[in-house]
């Protein structure tokens, strides 16, 4: 008799042990879901950070470049290219330095002198990256956007170009100034990966031009030799497409040991 009572007081207490047991997982489940309710985001985000703190890998030499080309000057009948290259081998590294060109040489307009349109556009760019913090802190609900690879950077260039639609601008100018954006992976291969760049690059320009007018026949006014502007001029918008041996995925995203 006592043995059955020893019994069941042992199988009322592990009961008990249990009950305790699976609540507490469930209200920690729950806490878990008020922050981020879609268990897929939650997954990619410890995945995310389980490659932060892991071991830093060297990437080969084509694994360092990228290849990029701005969309919007596309459209707007100005081709381009660049070339990004991470400045060390490791994938830890923020800085990159890169290079693009944009050009148009125009056409003769024998027929119709009113419309010229040439571009060349020069420049070399020191970019850094970053990414936001995957530690999540007491009571954030936001998840990280540890997708991004944010950059900011600075920027130096020459421009010579000619814009007239009856009237126009002719002129050319040097440029020193700041970028700024974020990348962001789109489809991935398995030679490589393609990421969209947006950003934005601006600063002050020493340069020349003068403003063509029709009046009775092309006239040039408002002539200006070289000169400074005194106030920051966006250079560039970008919405570009970048092509890597190794996505923006998997780069700028650990930390030095």
């Amino acid at each position: 008799m006592n043995g059955i009572r020893v019994y069941f007081v042992k199988t009322m207490l592990c009961c008990s042990a249990a009950f305790f047991c699976l609540n507490g997982v469930s209200a920690q489940d729950n806490r878990n879901g008020n922050m981020f309710p879609d268990s897929t985001v939650t997954a990619r985000f410890n995945e995310a950070r389980k490659k932060k703190q892991d071991k830093a890998v060297k990437l080969s030499l084509k694994e360092r470049m990228a290849f990029r080309a701005n969309i919007l000057g596309w459209v707007l009948v100005t081709p381009n290219i660049g070339m990004q290259f991470d400045l060390s081998p490791w994938d830890y590294n923020k800085w990159t330095i890169g290079a693009d060109i944009k050009w148009n040489p125009g056409t003769n307009q024998t027929f119709n002198a009113c419309l010229e349109y040439k571009m060349l556009d020069a420049k070399i760019e020191a970019r850094r990256y970053f990414r936001e913090s995957l530690t999540i802190k007491q009571g954030q609900k936001r998840m990280p956007k540890y997708w991004r690879a944010y950059y900011w950077g600075i920027y130096a260039g020459y421009t010579d170009y000619t814009m007239y639609i009856r009237e126009g601008f002719t002129g050319k100018h040097f440029g020193v100034g700041g970028t700024a954006g974020w990348e962001i992976p789109v489809i991935t291969f398995a030679t490589g990966g393609l990421d969209l760049d947006f950003g934005l690059s601006a600063g002050w320009i020493y340069g020349k031009s003068k403003k063509r007018e029709h009046n009775d026949g092309y006239e040039f006014t408002n002539i200006k030799d070289w000169h400074f502007t005194p106030y920051p001029i966006i250079s560039e918008i970008r919405l570009a497409l970048v092509y890597r041996f190794k996505s923006v995925k998997t780069k700028y995203n650990k930390s030095k040991r």
